[in-house]
C-alpha cells in the first residue's frame, strides 16, 4: 500500500518541488540575491505646476438688423401696415444766388415807353445798352428810373445808383461900384447906376426832358440820343 501510495504522488512532488525552486530563482534575480532589500527610497519629485491657460472668449456683439432679424425689419412691430417706413425725400437744394456787383450804371435813357439802361462791366471796358425787361447774363433788368435802375435774378434784386459827376459852378459875377469909387478895368464907372450882374438861371420855358439826359451823356463822352 505504501508503494503505490508512493509511485502516485511522486510525480506530483516532483513537479512542486520544480515549481517552488523556479520561484526561488526568479525571486533571488529580482531581488539581486538580498542585495535590493536595503536599497534606498527614490526620490520623490515634486511636479511643476503649470497655470491654465484661459483663452479669452471674443468681445459680444449683437448682429446687424438686416442679418440677424430680417423679419423684424422687413415686418415692424409699431407701424399699423407692418412694412418699413418710406425713404425721406431727399433734401432740397439750394436756392442760387444772383451774382451782384458785376455792372456799373454809367447812364439810362427814358423816351416815352422805350427805357434803356447803359450798364457798364465792371470787371471789363465793355458797355451794354440794355433795354427795360430785357436780360444780360441771366439778370433782368426790372425797372428804370432816371437816377437808378433795378436788376432782378430769382428771388433777389439789386439797385444800381447812377454817379452824376457835379456840374461846374459859374464864376461869381463882379461886385457892382459904389457911388464915387472907380470902376474896375476894362468897366466905365457911372455914378448911381449900379454894374449889371449876369444871369444865372434859365428863361421861362419849357425845357425838353432829353436835354438833361443829353447834357450828362455829353460829359461822359457819350453820343446824344
Amino acid at each position: 500500500m505504501k508503494i503505490v501510495l508512493s509511485r502516485t504522488y511522486l510525480p506530483a512532488t516532483l513537479w512542486g518541488g520544480a515549481c517552488i525552486g523556479l520561484v526561488l530563482v526568479i525571486g533571488g534575480l529580482e531581488l539581486d540575491w538580498g542585495r535590493q532589500l536595503h536599497s534606498p527610497l527614490p526620490v520623490l519629485r515634486k511636479p511643476v505646476a503649470k497655470l491654465a491657460e484661459t483663452p479669452l472668449l471674443p468681445e459680444f456683439a449683437l448682429p446687424s438688423l438686416e442679418q440677424g432679424y430680417p423679419e423684424t425689419v422687413n415686418r415692424p412691430l409699431f407701424v399699423v401696415t407692418r412694412r418699413p417706413a418710406p425713404p425721406p425725400p431727399p433734401p432740397t437744394p439750394p436756392k442760387p444766388v444772383m451774382q451782384k456787383g458785376q455792372f456799373i450804371l454809367h447812364g439810362v435813357t427814358i423816351a416815352g415807353d422805350v427805357s434803356i439802361a447803359l450798364l457798364k462791366e465792371k470787371n471789363g471796358t465793355k458797355t451794354h445798352r440794355v433795354k427795360k425787361g430785357a436780360e444780360i447774363n441771366g439778370i433782368r433788368l426790372e425797372k428804370v428810373e432816371a437816377e437808378k435802375v433795378t436788376l432782378t435774378q430769382w428771388d433777389d434784386r439789386e439797385e444800381l445808383i447812377l454817379k452824376i459827376q457835379p456840374m461846374p459852378k459859374p464864376a461869381p459875377a463882379p461886385a457892382p461900384a459904389r457911388p464915387g469909387q472907380p470902376g474896375q478895368a476894362g468897366q466905365p464907372a457911372v455914378d448911381g447906376v449900379p454894374a449889371p450882374t449876369p444871369a444865372t438861371g434859365a428863361t421861362a420855358g419849357t425845357k425838353n426832358p432829353n436835354d438833361l439826359i443829353n447834357r450828362r451823356r455829353a460829359l461822359r463822352g457819350l453820343p446824344p440820343i
